[in-house]
């Protein structure tokens, strides 16, 4: 089981591309929570939908933790978004429930979004990343004179993480 974390403006766009090849390739998706996760967005960046769910959990974070454990159970991959008030006991029985059934579980943080804020910083998340993806939007292109559709977006990424051995950059160009 793994832990990643996705940070920015980029953040969902960055989860949904990590899922995309083995949602294609069989693998069952669970979005847990991350409400603003839009379908069409999904497709976009090749998502195979026949093999995605959303669950909306209950509002407290007990119950939170109970409905990740049973998604864990049923899925491959999830896509979750924290919420503030969990405790570190619950992501320790989270992570031991991912650990077990060798699911990978990415978190959306919230902080970039238009959502709730999220009040974690990297030293206070009750949930130990693995890997950490900190995207940020350089630049937009594709309207020209206020006509037309975005085409392409430049966005840089930091790679960090407890398995990562030295922080490294990209910058990655998406086409739309």
């Amino acid at each position: 089981g793994r832990i990643v974390r996705c940070c920015g403006d980029a953040a969902a766009s960055l989860a949904l591309s990590l899922c995309a090849r083995a949602s294609q390739q069989g693998s069952w998706l669970g979005v847990v929570g991350v409400s603003h996760l839009g379908i069409s967005c999904a497709v976009e960046h090749g998502v195979a939908l026949e093999r995605m769910v959303f669950v909306h959990p209950p509002e407290s974070s007990r119950d939170w933790s109970t409905t990740v454990a049973a998604v864990i159970d049923g899925f491959d991959l999830l896509i979750v978004a924290v919420p503030d008030s969990i405790s570190v006991s619950d992501a320790r029985r989270v992570q031991a429930r991912l650990q077990a059934r060798r699911s990978v579980m990415i978190i959306v943080d919230t902080a970039m979004l238009s959502l709730p804020k999220s009040s974690f910083s990297n030293n206070t998340h009750p949930f130990h990343a693995d890997v950490v993806l900190d995207s940020t939007t350089k630049s937009w292109s594709g309207i020209n004179n206020g006509a037309g559709y975005l085409q392409q977006r430049q966005v840089s990424i930091k790679v960090s993480g407890r398995r990562v051995a030295r922080m490294q950059e990209h910058l990655v160009t998406c086409n739309y």
